[in-house]
């Protein structure tokens, strides 16, 4: 049995993912961004929830 984990982009519960670090990311949207130009405005939201995860890992 899969377990589903929350994706560090999209915030959706999936089972099927990868490791970043420690950030998951889910299959769809790691496809997305792979497949994303940089000149498409989605590209930079793919940016800024990376950087949010990435900060969220951080201890205060």
């Amino acid at each position: 049995m899969n377990r589903k984990e929350c994706c560090s982009i999209c915030s959706r519960e999936a089972e099927d993912g990868i490791y970043l670090l420690k950030l998951y990311i889910c299959q769809d949207c790691e496809r997305e961004m792979i497949d994303t130009p940089t000149s498409d405005p989605k590209y930079d939201f793919f940016v800024k929830q990376m950087k949010k995860a990435q900060r969220a890992m951080i201890p205060s």
